[in-house]
């Protein structure tokens, strides 16, 4: 084992080392193109082109953030950039004679364009889809109604006019004048926007987001704020469109309400669309791709806007996903822990984790572990009631759960069961009753904020974030026990790199609980390809991850085969006997609920009518009717 652990290791370590020489190289390739570039252009038009493709990539990212990291569809984003664009030349020209310098305008500009930004969110936060489409689109049309009207009685946008003649940029000593220069400046704002993408893509927060726009619920109900991550993108996308309308201002030497109309979102949407949603490598392809494409096509005069369409089209037809979708990116092949150095697959013996073959191994080898039930109350609930309408799903429901002790909650469908755990969780609040937890009150409280006290679920119907792969599913978990910011994030301040390191080794840990089946080249496979039982078992792994100390498993053997059944039910009773875990669980599966019960509590139409031993709920007469449908003599 030491020896497979040390090639391991050395396998990862070659494999760092590959991928670090080979991106250093690329990025070399790429630093060298970019400053040769302004000097082979052929004249000033192409010069101009090449500039305002690096203006293009900055508007795509900053889109990209919102639309393709969050799934936001924001269609404000074109005020954002005029907002930038007018602040410029308010504060760098004779509009009213302020003459600020440059390196105050910029930054200036991209602040109060983020805070209208953080304002229109803050107002329409919780719309979703077309809802929150035309919200925002009302913002950008009242947005460049005022920039054509707001020159009468006092002109302060210059109306249909525009304004223009603004100061020259002198950063520190050095005057940007020539096209070469503004080229130079410009790209280097885009290079900037790239490494901030890159960085913020692959932290705590890029996972928030893409957690948001995969399942906004499962996110909330993993410890993600939501709303403050929502408001967060909106304000990352408005500040680089308002520094990238800031740069164009002084570019062009002028502004006009015609620079910031739909027109220009259309392109900034298909940039992203075609790049790929959340692919910031496809976004910036795409941004480059839309830039020239339509200068090549110009010579076709009528029929240049109908190849572009048409273009675009057959690219969406034939990649839906993104010219760069689904592309490794500078990867090297990871080796398959399943399978042998020759390529052929191992047997099931060969792999890391192995469970007991069956109930009776189970029983026993959890019995050596020192963690059993105490006297200490972790969860009360007390007389909930939850009622939709005229029907109540929960009815005065009352109960206790004791640390490190597994409770089963049984009853057939309709019982109230899922719908305890939403109250239990926070995503219902209770019509009526108290939920306590380690003696404090938490009843209403937002789910993110329920994971960050202490209790972590999972759900009946599988929640996963199924386009993340297998090692960020679980490392989304870790996001209520971080709080490193975008300027850590950004700087790469010692914060951000202990939270990124203690997150990877707790999601390696976990993951390494269920052995091979949820790690070595699984780390990067999307969970959606994963087999049912592995993403059930994905998503205890993801709960787990939480550092939680109450697990609520909403029917986590179902849909498992006989042998998949007994795997789950040894591991939920290691949970507890191994690892101190207080478990709540819903089961239909009664030979489960026999096996990890230290109590039961039967539900039906929301009323308990059953509570104790496993044998004692099963014998009521009250259950047995509520399962069967009518009264049956038994003999316990």
């Amino acid at each position: 084992m030491n020896h497979e652990s040390n090639t391991a290791t050395l396998s990862n370590t070659d494999s760092i080392s590959w991928k670090r020489s080979q991106r250093l190289t690329f990025y070399g390739v790429i630093a060298i193109i970019l400053v040769t570039a302004p000097h082979l252009m052929p004249n000033n038009y192409w010069l101009r082109i090449f500039t305002m493709t690096g203006l293009w990539i900055m508007l795509a990212l900053g889109l990209n953030v919102v639309a393709g990291f969050a799934g936001l569809l924001d269609l404000a984003y074109v005020a954002f950039f005029g907002i930038g664009g007018y602040t410029f030349a308010l504060l760098s020209s004779n509009q009213f004679d302020i003459h600020l310098p440059f390196v105050l305008v910029l930054p200036l500009a991209a602040i109060f364009t983020m805070v209208i930004g953080i304002a229109l969110g803050s107002t329409s936060i919780r719309l979703k889809g077309d809802y929150l489409a035309i919200v925002t689109l009302a913002f950008a049309q009242i947005f460049k109604l005022l920039l054509q009207n707001l020159d009468t009685p006092v002109d302060i946008t210059g109306g249909v006019n525009g304004i223009y003649s603004f100061d020259p940029i002198d950063i520190f000593g050095f005057r940007i004048v020539s096209p070469i220069a503004y080229a130079y400046l410009i790209w280097i704002f885009a290079a900037i926007a790239t490494v901030g993408s890159l960085r913020i893509k692959h932290s705590r927060i890029g996972r928030g987001w893409e957690a948001i726009r995969e399942d906004e619920l499962a996110a909330d109900a993993m410890g993600v704020n939501t709303t403050g991550m929502k408001l967060m993108a909106f304000a990352g996308g408005a500040f680089t469109a308002g520094a990238a309308g800031a740069l164009f201002a002084s570019f062009q030497d002028s502004v006009f309400p015609n620079n910031f109309d739909f027109q220009q979102l259309v392109i900034v949407y298909c940039m992203v669309i075609l790049g790929g949603l959340g692919n910031i490598a496809g976004v910036i392809v795409g941004a480059v791709l839309l830039s020239i494409l339509p200068e090549f096509l110009r010579e076709y005069g009528a029929y240049r806007m109908m190849s572009y369409g048409l273009i675009l089209i057959l690219l969406m037809a034939l990649r839906p996903q993104g010219i760069m979708g689904g592309f490794g990116f500078l990867v090297k092949k990871k080796t398959r822990p399943d399978k042998d150095k020759t390529g052929q697959l191992r047997t099931s013996t060969d792999l890391y984790y192995t469970q007991p073959a069956t109930t009776e191994d189970a029983d026993a080898a959890v019995s050596q572990h020192a963690y059993t039930k105490s006297n200490r109350t972790l969860l009360e609930l007390k007389n909930i009631t939850q009622a939709f309408g005229g029907l109540k799903a929960v009815d005065n429901l009352s109960f206790a759960l004791h640390e490190k002790e597994i409770l089963s909650i049984i009853g057939p469908n309709g019982a109230g069961k899922t719908t305890l755990f939403n109250l239990i969780s926070g995503i219902y609040p209770p019509t009526t009753g108290t939920v306590y937890y380690e003696g404090k009150n938490i009843t209403g409280l937002k789910p993110h904020k329920v994971v960050q006290a202490g209790i972590a679920r999972t759900f009946q119907n599988l929640r996963l974030f199924n386009k993340m792969s297998i090692l960020d599913n679980a490392r989304v978990g870790r996001f209520c026990r971080t709080a490193a910011g975008p300027l850590s994030v950004l700087l790469h301040l010692p914060r951000h790199k202990r939270e990124e390191a203690k997150t990877m080794q707790k999601a390696t840990d976990v993951l390494a609980l269920f052995g091979a089946r949820l790690t070595g080249y699984r780390f990067d496979q999307e969970a959606m390809f994963l087999s049912y039982a592995n993403r059930r078992r994905l998503e205890i792994a993801r709960a787990l991850a939480t550092e939680a100390k109450l697990l609520l498993l909403d029917e986590p053997s179902a849909g498992m085969n006989p042998q998949e059944t007994i795997e789950i039910t040894g591991f939920i009773k290691a949970l507890r006997d191994k690892f101190g875990y207080t478990i709540l669980v819903i089961e239909h599966k009664l030979n489960v609920v026999r096996t990890i019960s230290d109590r039961v509590i039967a539900l039906d139409y929301g009323v308990k009518i059953a509570e104790g031993s496993y044998d004692d709920v099963a014998c009521s007469e009250q259950v047995i009717e509520a399962y069967l449908g009518k009264k049956k003599q038994i003999s316990c």
